[in-house]
C-alpha cells in the first residue's frame, strides 16, 4: 500500500505503508480531512506523531512547515518503513525519528504544540489502561495552548480521561473518529481521572 503526502514542500511525494495488519495507515481522505481542520499550514511548530507507523501523519506535518516532528514509533517493522520515507523526502532536519516505546520518550518532551496519537485499535478493548496512560503523558508533554488529536474506532470509547484533558470535539470518518482534546490548568494537589469521555457511537 502506498500512501502520498497531500500539502506542502514535499506535496506529492509517495509513502510507503507497513504491511500486514499490525499498523492502520492514515487514509489520504482522513488526512485532509484532518489538516482541513487542523489548518494547513503548521508552519514553525513542534509536533509528536505518536504510534506513527508509516508516519502518514508526521510527515505531512513537516511538508506543511513544522519546525521539528517527533515521529515515535516503537514496532520494529514500521520503523524500517519510517526510515524508508524519511530517506525518500531527502531526511529532512525537521523530522526524527524515535525508536523507543512512547512511555520512554513523552516524559522527556514538554511545550508540544501539536500531538497526533494513532494508536492500534485492540488498545481500546484490550489494553485501556495503555492507552489511559498515553492520554496522561501526552497531556504532561502539551504546551498551554497544545492541542492532542487521538484516532479510534467507532463502538470503543476512550478511556476515562485523566485530570486536565478537556474533550473539545469529535468528527467521523467511516469507521473511524477523531477527537480533539486541549489541556486545562491543574489546581494544586489535583490528580487522577476528571471523567469519563463521552461515548463515541
Amino acid at each position: 500500500m502506498s500512501l502520498r503526502i497531500i500539502g506542502g514542500a514535499y506535496r506529492g511525494r509517495t509513502l510507503l505503508a507497513p504491511p500486514g495488519l499490525e499498523t492502520r495507515p492514515l487514509p489520504d481522505r482522513i488526512k485532509q480531512s484532518l489538516f482541513d481542520w487542523l489548518g494547513q499550514s503548521l508552519h514553525g511548530l513542534v509536533v509528536a506523531d505518536v504510534c506513527a507507523g508509516s508516519g502518514a501523519f508526521g510527515c505531512e506535518a513537516a511538508s506543511r512547515g513544522a519546525a521539528l516532528v517527533h515521529l515515535i514509533e516503537s514496532g520494529r517493522q514500521a520503523q524500517d518503513i519510517l526510515r524508508a520515507n524519511i530517506t525518500a523526502l531527502g531526511r529532512p532536519a525537521s523530522l526524527r525519528l524515535v525508536t523507543r516505546p512512547f512511555q520512554e520518550v513523552l516524559p522527556g518532551l514538554r511545550d508540544l504544540d501539536l500531538i497526533f496519537c494513532d494508536p492500534p485499535f485492540p488498545w481500546f478493548s484490550e489494553q485501556p489502561e495503555v492507552l489511559a496512560e498515553l492520554l496522561s503523558l501526552a497531556r504532561g508533554a502539551l504546551a498551554p495552548a497544545g492541542r492532542l488529536f487521538i484516532r479510534g474506532e467507532r463502538g470503543h470509547d476512550l478511556p476515562p480521561l485523566p485530570r486536565g484533558l478537556r474533550l473539545e470535539e469529535r468528527r467521523f470518518f467511516g469507521r473511524s473518529y477523531i477527537v480533539r482534546l486541549s489541556p486545562v490548568p491543574l489546581g494544586p494537589g489535583l490528580s487522577g481521572p476528571v471523567g469519563i469521555a463521552p461515548a463515541l457511537g
